[in-house]
Formats: C-alpha cells, sequence, structure tokens
C-alpha cells in the first residue's frame, strides 16, 4: 500500500479536465480508467478497463471474493475486447493474464493449464512480445513456488527451469523495462531464497528505470524496496517481502 501512495504522490492526484481511459490508466486512477475504458468501448479501453480492475484485484484487495468478482468484471471486458478485435495480441495476453489470476485464486489446474496454452499461442505468434515471455516465466515460477517441483510438473507441466531463459529473452526484448525485472526476481524469491543474490543483481538500477504508467511505477517501487531489503543481506527477510509485494500478496 505505502507504494501506491508514493505513486499517486509522484503522478499527482488532480485529474484533467478532459480525461480519458488512457490519461486515467497513466496516472493510476483506476476505478476512473474503468468507467471511461467502458464507456469509450473500444478494445484498447477496454483492456485498460480491464487491467485496472486486475491492479485493484491483485494489489489493493485483501478479500479473497472481492478480488475474484474484480477479476470476473476484468475477464468480462476483455471478452468485449476480444469480440472487437479477436486477433490482437495485447488483449490476448491480457485475458490469459485474467484466467491465470483466477486460476490462482481458485487453485484450478484446469484454469492453470487454459492460461499456459493462451500464452504459449501469444508467444509463438509474436515472439517480438515481451510480455508473453515474461508471462509464461511468471506462470511456470508461480506453478512450482504454489504446488511444489515435483506437483507442479506432474500436473501442469510448470517447471523451475523455465523461468530463467523466459524473463532472461523478456528482458533482451524491453531491456528499461522495469516490470519484468521486479517480477523475475519477485519469482525467484518466491521459489527460493537462496536466489537472493541473482535477485539483487537483476534489480541493481531499477530506479532510474523509466515509467510509462502507474502500473509500471508500481513495479519499479517494488524493485526498489525489494534491493533495499535484499542488501541488509536477510535472505528469508527478502523473500517474505517478494511473496507480499505479489499479486494477491496480501489476501491471506
Amino acid at each position: 500500500m505505502k507504494s501506491v501512495v508514493v505513486i499517486a504522490l509522484l503522478l499527482g492526484s488532480a485529474a484533467p479536465a478532459f480525461a480519458d481511459s488512457a490519461t486515467s490508466f497513466h496516472d493510476g486512477r483506476w476505478a476512473m480508467a474503468i468507467g471511461e475504458g467502458r464507456t469509450e468501448g473500444t478494445a484498447a479501453s477496454l483492456v485498460l478497463a480491464a487491467r485496472a480492475e486486475m491492479f485493484i484485484a491483485a494489489y489493493q484487495t485483501a478479500d479473497k471474493a472481492r478480488a475474484l468478482a474484480l477479476v470476473a468484471a476484468a475477464e468480462k471486458d476483455l471478452d468485449a475486447a476480444l469480440a472487437k478485435a479477436p486477433t490482437d495480441p495485447n488483449v490476448q495476453i491480457q485475458k490469459a493474464i485474467a484466467i491465470g489470476y483466477r486460476a490462482k485464486l481458485t487453485r484450478s489446474p484446469g484454469l492453470a493449464k487454459d492460461t499456459r496454452k493462451r500464452m504459449d499461442a501469444v508467444r509463438a505468434a509474436h515472439p517480438e512480445m515481451a510480455l508473453a515471455w515474461a508471462a509464461l516465466g511468471g506462470w511456470h515460477g508461480g506453478a512450482v513456488a504454489t504446488l511444489g517441483s515435483f506437483t507442479a510438473g506432474l500436473v501442469l507441466g510448470a517447471h523451475a527451469s523455465e523461468v530463467d531463459p523466459f524473463f532472461i529473452k523478456a528482458i533482451k526484448l524491453d531491456p528499461a523495462n522495469p516490470v519484468h525485472r521486479s517480477y523475475y526476481a519477485i519469482t525467484l524469491l518466491d521459489l527460493d531464497k537462496n536466489n537472493a543474490a541473482k535477485a539483487a543483481t537483476l534489480l541493481q538500477g531499477i530506479g532510474q528505470m523509466p515509467a510509462h504508467d502507474a502500473f509500471d511505477a508500481l513495479a519499479r517501487a517494488q524493485g526498489v524496496q525489494l534491493a533495499a531489503s535484499l542488501k541488509t543481506g536477510d535472505a528469508a527477510a527478502a523473500q517474505a517481502l517478494a511473496r507480499r509485494l505479489a499479486a494477491f500478496g496480501t489476501i491471506g
């Protein structure tokens, strides 16, 4: 929550006279982005509405039922976006992420498999899309961290060995994006506190990376916070922080 407050202060809280969903999303006014995105009704604006809903669910909600309701609303908006732009990779990957969120909240193997299938399809069709690679790295790491190596591999085909290749490719494609580095570090620590040194290396200089919107700013702030924790040398504390910073980390 501190990171969210800092972002709001940095970006400013005054709404422009003629706001639209893109401006509201950029500034971190999530509720406005949702309403405006639906009103505008384009595929791009509906994606922003859905992303805002998923942000609130993942980082500003402590109640699982409310988080699930927000994710369901995001999926509805993404379905509407898909109806308008069925081949748009950004719409497709956000739909996969939303399903992945629902899978995480409900611990559904079927939904987790569907998530991976969709992410793989986007990555194969659009290998230049960094987000698709990072999403798959997070999918493998999250599954193993949640279920353990044996069960994740047996039930879902998820493997910790896939985390590095996917995230490294994402960073190669989009090296100045703080989101990929922060989420990579969080995933590594979620898997094993002994990944602390690798995570610290990843996060070097993250505070100087550009943030194109409030979502990027949150990821950057998380990376800075995690890097500071890692500098203390307490790997267990850094792991606990990483798990709190992860999506739905505030839900018990």
